[in-house]
């Protein structure tokens, strides 16, 4: 994890153990796409945690172990944008997800209806979603 992440991230209670590498991997064969790499180091580090990310930030990152079941429990939310992978979301129910093919970050209410309401574009790697969050 770069300094920059640290920083970011410093107020986040995070889990005392990070992920293994096996489970990252089963996760990633089971969910059909690769990770960025930028946030597995971060995961390797802790795995998952909530809190604060600058002034009005809030991040709460699923454990590995959770990432599945949590999709699965939005599957009708998900079944609208199939190339994303929920990875976390903050206080007011907005979602966090990486794009599965480009691994750029985006926002979206988690109760959306993605006819009218926006999928945001938050950062290409995780370090700039990070950064966005903490300069909100």
């Amino acid at each position: 994890m770069n300094n920059n992440t640290s920083f970011y991230l410093r107020e986040i209670v995070k889990n005392e153990s990070g992920a293994s590498e096996i489970s990252i991997s089963k996760l990633q064969e089971q969910a059909g796409f690769e990770l960025p790499n930028d946030y597995i180091d971060v995961m390797k580090l802790f795995d998952g945690g909530e809190g604060e990310v600058g002034e009005n930030g809030w991040l709460c990152l699923f454990p590995v172990s959770d990432l599945l079941p949590v999709n699965n429990d939005y599957v009708l939310l998900m079944k609208q944008i199939p190339d994303y992978f929920l990875f976390g979301k903050d206080a007011a129910d907005t979602g966090f997800a990486f794009h599965k093919l480009r691994k750029t970050i985006h926002s979206f209410g988690l109760m959306s209806d993605f006819k009218t309401d926006p999928i945001e574009f938050c950062g290409n790697s995780f370090t700039d979603f990070i950064e966005y969050l903490y300069n909100l």
